[in-house]
């Protein structure tokens, strides 16, 4: 009987440290994280994938998009964007997008915040610089509708796009 005594206590004792684990980690070291999928169509053909991910640490907020095209104009053409703005209190603080074709660089920029002014860079040359802050961009557009919203930032592109709400859910710019 006393045996049977002590593995129990042995089993409780596991399972609090399991219990005391999970804790810690979901205090310290999870990030909570909204993933979501859409397919690229082209003529009525799904042509590739845009992954967005949302990442949430403190007053941090990362969005990482990603879109794959495989297609075939003349030749196969295989796009791939990447796109990664992170926010600090619901501001923009840095972005950065890469595309490239077929394997090779097309174009990059980045969006940089100094003090309430951003840089922008394309192709690793400064073109402009914006006066701040930039509360929304596209990126955003995969988990925020822009209600109330006019223009988002393109981080492709370093400037404003006018957006309005045709119907329920589509926007055009």
């Amino acid at each position: 009987m006393h045996g049977l005594e002590a593995s129990q206590q042995l089993a409780m004792k596991r399972q609090i440290i399991y219990i005391q684990l999970c804790l810690l980690l979901s205090l310290f070291g999870a990030k909570p994280i909204e993933e979501i999928r859409f397919d690229v169509i082209h003529n009525g053909k799904a042509v590739g994938e845009l992954r967005a991910v949302k990442t949430v640490d403190g007053v941090q907020t990362t969005y990482s998009n990603t879109t794959e095209i495989k297609t075939k104009i003349i030749t196969p053409v295989r796009l791939s964007m990447k796109i990664q703005s992170t926010y600090k209190s619901n501001e923009l603080d840095f972005s950065k997008v890469d595309i490239t074709v077929n394997s090779r660089r097309y174009s990059a920029s980045t969006t940089k915040r100094v003090g309430n002014k951003y840089l922008f860079y394309k192709n690793d040359k400064l073109e402009s610089t914006l006066n701040g802050p930039i509360k929304y961009s596209a990126a955003l557009m995969m988990f925020n509708e822009p209600s109330g919203v006019s223009a988002a930032y393109s981080e492709e592109g370093g400037g404003f796009h006018l957006i309005e709400k045709s119907v329920a859910n589509v926007y055009e710019k």
